[in-house]
């Protein structure tokens, strides 16, 4: 009489559970990265710190501001011209070699940091804090460091996020349009908004034709884009708060949010281990 040798307990999932369940876990995942804008107290953290630091050298550097990057710069404008010439930097500041220009646009880098540090107008201000980043630093590029560096990317990798979900005056502005909705009350009707984009929208024009946004295509894009999609957000929020089109931005936004934080993220691990590789 011969006996079956007992066979051993099947562990594990069968293949179509375990497809069905990575199926389901990868359709979390996507609907968590489309549907919010992760991180939003550490993007806020992000916006704060760049906006605080970069504003408190802006006002520590008043005293010598013409001899840094003004008309008493030791890197003269011309100098400054022939090399963005060369590696197709963009800075306003090279419009124009007027003291007056340069006081305008040094007052508005350190209006659009304020801004950006209290969070109002966050977007807007965040497109401004970047223009007046990369106009102070290329126009004497060489008084920088690392650190300028660091301060140079962020200021740009700021434009793509939602940066001003929490502390922020935006997000109060927000809070206290959603009481009005619970109250059956139309939301403020926003005038700054359209105000920045009719301002802006004929510098950013002539700039282009003037060919005053340096020699990469990737900056003068980005800037229509922005400058495009804040009339699209308009639109959508006044005629179709509720509808597809919103829907549509939102998810555009946290996309490009979710993604940039990844590209900040793995910065910052490169940054720290470069300097452990080099200690």
């Amino acid at each position: 009489m011969t006996t079956t040798p007992p066979t051993a307990p099947v562990t594990g999932r069968p293949a179509p559970d375990r497809i069905a369940a990575a199926g389901t876990a990868l359709a979390r995942a996507i609907q968590r990265v489309t549907a919010s804008a992760l991180g939003p107290y550490q993007s806020a953290v992000i916006r704060i710190g760049f906006a605080a630091t970069y504003l408190f050298f802006l006002v520590r550097e008043l005293p010598h501001r013409h001899e840094l990057y003004g008309p008493d710069s030791p890197w003269h404008w011309d100098l400054a011209r022939q090399l963005t010439a060369g590696n197709e930097a963009f800075s306003v500041l090279l419009w124009s070699d007027s003291v007056l220009w340069f006081e305008v646009v040094y007052a508005l880098t350190i209006l659009s940091a304020a801004g950006l540090l209290l969070g109002w107008r966050t977007r807007t201000m965040s497109v401004l804090f970047m223009v007046g980043v990369l106009s102070v630093q290329n126009r004497s590029v060489f008084m920088g460091d690392g650190g300028d560096n660091v301060i140079h990317l962020m200021a740009i990798y700021l434009v793509f996020t939602r940066c001003a979900q929490v502390w922020s005056l935006d997000a109060r502005r927000a809070a206290r349009d959603t009481e009005r909705g619970a109250l059956g009350l139309p939301p403020r009707r926003d005038v700054v908004g359209p105000v920045f984009w009719a301002v802006l929208g004929p510098v950013l024009l002539g700039a282009t034709l003037m060919d005053g946004l340096g020699g990469t295509w990737w900056l003068p894009v980005l800037l229509w884009i922005l400058w495009l999609s804040a009339a699209a957000w308009w639109a959508a929020n006044r005629f179709a708060p509720g509808g597809q089109p919103r829907a549509l931005l939102d998810v555009l936004a946290n996309l490009a949010h979710n993604a940039t934080l990844v590209v900040i993220m793995v910065e910052v691990c490169l940054i720290y281990a470069s300097a452990g590789w080099y200690k």
